[in-house]
């Protein structure tokens, strides 16, 4: 009983630790290595562009807590990304539209042979996205990263998803876009506990 009890005592203390660091020091950003800045410590001309994002193009109000902002490249995390979901500052996102983990790049889809789900439910993207037609033959995530096609999108496995990293209204952030008309979740359930999946 004594041992189990020290045990969670100090389970507790490494978590409190472990968030008290991820505030105070964040992580790097997946894009360019840089550190990032949490929502707290944006202007508010900065949140203010944000927020108009996420009313006009997701029509939900994010949880400002866990948003964190790249300085050097504009990219921005949002409550769905992983480096808010996790500790460690997992790149993989969870889907906005079904909730699903593993939210991440086409390569393992392509030779996983789950390509054509993709392509069925994206029709009016396989034209124009190289990644929906890809012919590379990707042995996985990191003949995505090198890769240099000029739109590359993500793909969630449950719901067929795709989505891209772009600036919208020619703003200065990189939002993770969902290219679907389906409505967006409110707010990220992270079923998993901050534990990322494929």
């Amino acid at each position: 009983m004594f041992e189990i009890l020290l045990f969670l005592l100090v389970l507790g203390i490494l978590v409190t630790v472990g968030l008290w660091a991820k505030k105070t020091f964040g992580c790097c950003c997946h894009e360019c290595g840089s550190r990032m800045t949490a929502w707290r410590k944006l202007d508010r001309e900065q949140q203010s562009e944000i927020l108009s994002y996420f009313r006009s193009f997701e029509d939900r109000l994010p949880d400002t807590n866990r948003i964190l902002v790249c300085g050097n490249c504009h990219t921005l995390y949002d409550d769905f990304s992983g480096e808010s979901q996790s500790l460690d500052g997992d790149e993989r996102s969870i889907c906005k539209i079904c909730n699903s983990p593993g939210v991440w790049y086409m390569g393992p889809l392509v030779n996983s042979g789950e390509l054509p789900g993709f392509q069925k439910e994206n029709r009016l993207f396989v034209d124009r996205v190289e990644c929906l037609r890809c012919e590379r033959n990707p042995s996985g995530d990191h003949d995505c990263v090198t890769c240099n096609t000029q739109v590359k999108v993500f793909g969630c496995r449950h719901c067929f998803t795709v989505y891209s990293w772009m600036s919208v209204h020619e703003g200065s952030f990189q939002f993770l876009v969902p290219l679907s008309d389906k409505a967006v979740l409110k707010k990220s359930i992270d079923v998993n506990w901050g534990i990322q999946e494929i």
